[in-house]
Parts: C-alpha cells; sequence; structure tokens
C-alpha cells in the first residue's frame, strides 16, 4: 500500500483572513509580505487542520473565540469554512458551517483514494467520513486503511514557533523527563528532547552542538541529566567552553536559545511530516540567520517545510521558485509564487531578498 506523500495542492476558503486561495506547494515553501497579509492565518490553517484530525476541533473553536472568529468576517459573509488537501496518492475535503452556539459543525468530509493507492486497476474511490453536523472528525480510522495513514500524516504536521525567551518561558523550567517523543511547539521539553537524543542517536547529537557551535562559539555542550533531588524531571543546563561552570537556560542569549531550539528542530532524527514556522528569523545574528537558511534547504530534501519571513536576510538563502508572496487586497488575502522566468535576469545581479527590499517581487506594504 502505497505511502502518504507530502502536500501538493492546498485550498482554503472562508478562514480568517483568506476568502478563497487555491495553491501548488513544494518541499520548501516560504512565504514573504508585510504586517497584516495574512501569512499567519496562512500557517494557524494549519494548526486548525491539526487540531481537527486530532478530534480537538470544538476546544479549538472555543480557543479562538467560536466560528465567527475563523470564518472570513463572520457568518453573515462566509457561510461555509471548506479546504481540499492533495497528498499524492490521495486527498482530503471537508466543508465546516457555524451553528448557532458559535460552534462549527461538518456539513461533508471525504477522503478520496485514486485508483494506484489502493492496488485497483481502474478508477477512484470516494469515502465520506463525518456525517452533517457531526462535531469532530471521523478520521482517524484503524492504521491498515487508507483514512488512518491521512489522518496520522496530517496529525504529524507541527508549527512551531520559539518566540518566547522570557525568564518564565517553559523551555527554561524543568521539565518531565519522559516527554521526549515530539519536539513541542514552544519548545517546552528542549531539554528532555536533546536528553533522548543524545541517548540514543549519539552522532545526531553531536551534530546538533557543532552546529550551535557555529553561532554561538562559547558554547561547549548541554549538560544534560535528570533532576538530582527529582529523577523525574530534567532542566536545560550548559558548559562554557574553558571554564567548570554550569549554566542554566536564563544565561543564554535570545536569539542563542531560539537557534538551539531551531537546530534540534530541524537536525533531530525523526522529522514531523510538516514542519511550519512563523518568522523563525526572530532574533537571530545574520550569521545565524545564513545557516538557518542553509539548514531548511538541507532538511526540506526529507521533509516538508513552510515559513514565513519578514527578513531580507533570510529571504537571500532561497530560491525564487520557493517563495509565495503574501498580500492584502480588497479585505483578503492573497498568495502568489514567483514567476521565476520574469526574474531570471534579475536575479544574475542581485539576491532574492534584495529584489524583495526594491519592491520588485511585490509583498511589502502598500
Amino acid at each position: 500500500m502505497a505511502q502518504v506523500g507530502y502536500l501538493t495542492h492546498l485550498e482554503i476558503n472562508g478562514f480568517r483572513s483568506i476568502e478563497s486561495t487555491s495553491l501548488e506547494l513544494k518541499p520548501l515553501n516560504v512565504l514573504i509580505g508585510p504586517n497584516g497579509a495574512g501569512k499567519s492565518n496562512f500557517i494557524n490553517f494549519f494548526r486548525f487542520m491539526n487540531k481537527l484530525l486530532q478530534k480537538d476541533l470544538q476546544l479549538y473553536v472555543a480557543e479562538q473565540g467560536g466560528a465567527d472568529a475563523l470564518l472570513h468576517f463572520g457568518r453573515k459573509q462566509t457561510p461555509a469554512l471548506s479546504t481540499y488537501l492533495r497528498f499524492d496518492p490521495n486527498s482530503y475535503s471537508a466543508t465546516l458551517i457555524p451553528s448557532q452556539d458559535g460552534r462549527l459543525v461538518f456539513k461533508e468530509e471525504f477522503c478520496e483514494f485514486f485508483a494506484d493507492s489502493i492496488g485497483f486497476s481502474g478508477g477512484d474511490k470516494k469515502k465520506a467520513l463525518a456525517k452533517p453536523g457531526a462535531e469532530e472528525s471521523a478520521l482517524p480510522s484503524p492504521r491498515g486503511t487508507i483514512e488512518g495513514r491521512v489522518a496520522k500524516y496530517i496529525a504529524d504536521w507541527k508549527v512551531y514557533h520559539f518566540h518566547d525567551t522570557s525568564s518564565s518561558a517553559p523551555m527554561k523550567q524543568a521539565g518531565e523527563l519522559l516527554d521526549s517523543d515530539r519536539l513541542r511547539e514552544q519548545g517546552e521539553n528542549l531539554a528532555a528532547f536533546l536528553y533522548d537524543i543524545q541517548t540514543h542517536n549519539p552522532e545526531i547529537y553531536k551534530r546538533i552542538v557543532s552546529t550551535i557551535q557555529r553561532v554561538a562559539p562559547f558554547f561547549h555542550d548541554f549538560i544534560l541529566a535528570p533532576e538530582r533531588h527529582n529523577d523525574s524531571k530534567i532542566r536545560l543546563r550548559w558548559k562554557h567552553k574553558g571554564s567548570d561552570a554550569y549554566f542554566d537556560a536564563h544565561a543564554l542569549s535570545d536569539g542563542t536559545l531560539r537557534f538551539i531550539c531551531m537546530a534540534t528542530l530541524l537536525l533531530q532524527p525523526n522529522l514531523p511530516s510538516l514542519i511550519l514556522l512563523d518568522e523563525p528569523e526572530l532574533g537571530l545574528h545574520p550569521y545565524a540567520i545564513q545557516l538557518l537558511g542553509s539548514m531548511l534547504r538541507l532538511v526540506s530534501q526529507s521533509t516538508q517545510i513552510i515559513i514565513s519571513t519578514q527578513s531580507v536576510s533570510l529571504a537571500n538563502e532561497f530560491s525564487a521558485d520557493d517563495v509565495v508572496v503574501v498580500e492584502h487586497r480588497e479585505n483578503r488575502s492573497t498568495f502568489k509564487r514567483l514567476d521565476t522566468d520574469s526574474l531570471e535576469a534579475w536575479l544574475e545581479d542581485y539576491r532574492l531578498g534584495d529584489l524583495w527590499e526594491k519592491n520588485l517581487l511585490g509583498g511589502t506594504p502598500a
């Protein structure tokens, strides 16, 4: 039975600022655009889908302020939210409508299986899932089915943002030692996750450490061990080069800590099926941004990547066909992949970010 491929085509209708969009996706996708254009809404749609497939839809809708807060200008203008996702050789689609009490409920939900994905000699198969009025998705199904594989794939989409590096940030506190299956979305379990990699994948751990050292030459290594007085907990500690002193995460600069999270995420041994990052360049030194771009390009050969950025320096690290320009026009977000042919002459003399800065790509404040 064929594995689920990466997401090749996406349609979103009626989600926040996204009235309607249809977009072809690639292994690496870089969203550029000004504040308020809709980049974050695009990325948050994937969080919405992740919650939907984990059967946490109603909790998510309530946390976001109800159905009208998610629908494009509310139910008076947008009576339904719909999506179509194509991951060859299968697809998933759903339409949701608002209830009187502010929930989003299913109008319809389908998985479509194309012939070669299930071994049939001809024809396609479309299977209805959630019944009209259902509050949660009918996925996941048993693992052995195509529906189950689709559900597992979407549930493994991870939206990361390592913006909170305040003194009370979870990544700076003691965490559960056994919380190491997946790096959490805000790096809350960074110490436990690194400890697991160090224990089971020492070569990958060494690669993470050496990558961090390229940005932070003073950094020698992590000191990862269960807490002395509570061996079910672990805290991020590290050692300075040329010193026997140990430090905790509070002694790291915001940019260094964010880069540690980024390197751990992108160099880990078991990557999510799709990684989404909202403005990963925040607080990073220009050299760290350059190294981040290199890692993103490399990792996109193994898993799909979608990022949003406002950094000219980070945009310089990518090819024109990686880039999607996001703009806000006539009260809606638009998404357009760059026309590489029309930029060919310009790119002989300028880098991509430089062209963006010169307002030759769009994606700048009107």
